[in-house]
């Protein structure tokens, strides 16, 4: 019995001693490497006792670049977490949110980097670091994520305009912003930055080589008085055959379109060379013809009608239609207009 009885108090007392020699919980911050964990709780000691923002940013930034270079994200992400959780007065926060956003982002998890991006603008103030704006930085992103969602950038561009105008791209921002506003069909909106846009310093548009040819055209037709258009296609077609037919150049004249192109085949439609003016009255002879139908080719949305006859160099002409996309003004949206002249045979 006496026995029994010291090899349990020998048991509780090795337990009692184990338990005190334990000291402090290990630190969940650790990655497993000796030295870089002895340099992390050295600075986590002075982090635990600084409490100047600045002074804690300098730590921070030493923890962070460790993490970093050791490529212990998920380490970091944690710390991190934790830090804005029991600091969320650190006027540094923003800066913490980005480094969260820019981890997540390498990760290929954007739709969390957004998360972190949104949360640093909404709520914490503009810091600049290393001579960039925290919140300039974060809009771009959130541009950039928030494809397919007009509206979120609709926002966003707004911003980018009203908060760093002088930093920004202004032609690409008001044309993006345009094209965001047309989508949601808010229409004037979108006219007033397509004008925006035109009077913004020249810009490139990725995969629009003439962009400004094309919001040109949009803006002559919005404004224009559209009295060249027609309800149906047959309509137009018929007047112009009659107006050919009796060498009526002025009344002829009077169909073509705002922007009315005269081109080969070839040809760009939005190339500046397309809308050279030429008196169709002056090629109106005798001799020019029409085919009484239609091109097979034609379709609800476009038309051609071949003639012929006009000049000795280029003979046959094709007449071009098509229906008007013009979602603005409903009475004037899938209406027809004579387009344009496609000169020679179809290629």
């Amino acid at each position: 019995m006496k026995h029994s009885f010291l090899v349990i108090l020998t048991v509780l007392f090795t337990f009692l001693f184990a338990s005190c020699g334990s000291g402090e919980p290990e630190s969940p911050y650790l990655t497993g490497d000796s030295a870089t964990d002895e340099k992390i709780s050295e600075l986590l000691g002075f982090l635990e006792n600084e409490e100047d923002d600045t002074l804690r940013y300098g730590i921070m930034e030493q923890i962070i670049s460790r993490f970093r270079q050791e490529n212990r994200n998920e380490v970091l992400k944690l710390f991190l977490n934790d830090h804005l959780y029991s600091h969320p007065e650190d006027s540094y926060n923003a800066y913490y949110l980005l480094v969260l956003g820019t981890i997540y982002e390498e990760e290929n998890a954007q739709d969390i980097a957004v998360l972190y991006y949104d949360r640093l603008l909404k709520n914490y103030e503009d810091l600049i670091i290393r001579g960039q704006s925290i919140h300039y930085f974060s809009l771009q992103k959130l541009i950039q994520f928030c494809q397919g969602q007009p509206l979120r950038q609709i926002g966003y561009y707004n911003e980018l305009i009203g908060r760093f105008s002088g930093e920004i791209d202004r032609g690409a921002v008001y044309y993006n912003l345009a094209v965001a506003y047309e989508t949601e069909g808010l229409w004037d909106k979108s006219i007033e930055s397509y004008e925006k846009f035109m009077e913004a310093p020249v810009t490139t548009i990725p995969g629009m080589p003439n962009v400004y040819s094309r919001v040109n055209h949009y803006l002559r037709f919005h404004y224009s008085d559209k009295s060249w258009t027609r309800e149906d296609l047959d309509g137009l077609v018929n007047s112009i055959k009659y107006a050919i037919r009796t060498r009526n150049g002025s009344r002829l004249n009077s169909y073509k379109g705002e922007n009315f192109f005269m081109m080969s085949w070839g040809q760009d439609r939005y190339d500046p060379f397309t809308e050279i003016p030429m008196e169709l009255a002056t090629f109106l002879k005798t001799s020019v013809w029409y085919n009484r139908l239609l091109d097979p080719d034609s379709n609800d949305s476009e038309a051609f009608l071949r003639t012929g006859g006009w000049s000795y160099r280029i003979n046959i002409w094709y007449l071009y239609f098509n229906r008007i996309r013009y979602p603005i003004d409903p009475e004037i949206n899938n209406r027809w207009e004579w387009s344009g002249i496609y000169f020679g045979e179809k290629l």
